[in-house]
């Protein structure tokens, strides 16, 4: 999948809803390829970019978690 700027806007944007409406929600980059309907270096490049933004946290086992100050994501 080739996305243009605005669409991987729109996708990150997505996507941080996804989190930050569902709090306890998990994904590792197969759980997002799935879910998202991208490839591989799609899902991480959103995810890194969520990282990056401070709205996630990766776990020691490679999942994709809400970050929340102050508390240890390591799962």
């Amino acid at each position: 999948m080739t996305l243009d700027s605005s669409e991987i806007v729109a996708l990150v944007m997505r996507r941080q809803g996804d989190f930050l409406e569902r709090p306890a929600l998990r994904l590792t980059v197969r759980d997002a390829e799935r879910r998202f309907g991208a490839d591989r270096e799609t899902c991480e490049a959103v995810l890194g970019t969520l990282v990056n933004a401070g709205v996630l946290a990766r776990s020691d086992d490679g999942g994709y978690v809400r970050f929340w100050p102050g508390l240890a994501h390591a799962a």
